[in-house]
């Protein structure tokens, strides 16, 4: 094998590579949106659709749960892979908005990691994943430990992290936060017509229109 022939191959596969982990990054992105739409259409309609005391009460809070806590998972590998892999350097724009998307980013990583974490520092039943459960937060030696060195009860402790959890982050400050997010893509794409939107999508059709728009 000529080296000609090696140092092409090579690029092949640093090039194979480098779809996979876009790829990967992609479908972590979407995985953990999914949590957290599950997550949320499972509580709202528990509280404003499914009647109290019934299966499928149990059934929507049990999703809500198992899918809000997962999220605390999938945003490690998410972190991971972005720490261990290459990111793709964004289209030009104004360096206030290259800042402002960055900050954007590291808010929405910290509620990502504080929702499942509060969710469950401040759920009083244990979270069902059919080949395992994970215990309530009070019957962990970690919290049992934090109530000690805290002074205080569950009573007290479960309404300070639902106040923060259902008051504050889940009920207003992550939509909002969400919807500047998705706002923020929606006007990359139909105003400023970069990639920013389009290397978040996935199939070939995406990658065709960020190689489109890389090029503009």
């Amino acid at each position: 094998m000529t080296q000609l022939a090696l140092c092409h191959m090579l690029l092949n596969l640093i090039d194979r590579w480098r779809h996979i982990s876009e790829a990967l990054a992609k479908w972590l992105h979407w995985i953990v949106a999914l949590c957290f739409l599950v997550a949320y259409v499972s509580v709202y309609a528990r509280h404003w659709v499914i009647a109290d005391d019934t299966p499928a009460s149990s059934l929507a809070l049990q999703l809500h749960v198992t899918f809000g806590l997962s999220v605390f998972v999938w945003v490690i590998l998410r972190l991971y892979w972005k720490f261990t892999n290459p990111t793709p350097s964004l289209p030009p724009m104004p360096h206030w908005q290259v800042h402002t998307s960055h900050a954007m980013h590291w808010v929405l990583y910290f509620f990502m990691f504080a929702m499942p974490i509060s969710g469950w520092f401040g759920f009083g039943g244990s979270t069902n994943y059919v080949l395992f459960s994970i215990p309530t937060f009070r019957e962990t030696g970690l919290g049992q430990g934090l109530l000690n060195l805290f002074g205080t009860d569950w009573s007290n402790w479960e309404q300070g992290w639902d106040f923060f959890h259902k008051q504050i982050s889940g009920a207003a400050l992550l939509w909002v936060l969400i919807l500047i997010h998705a706002g923020a893509g929606f006007y990359h794409h139909f105003v400023q017509k970069d990639s920013v939107l389009a290397r978040m999508m996935l199939g070939k059709k995406a990658r065709r229109l960020e190689a489109e728009r890389s090029q503009t």
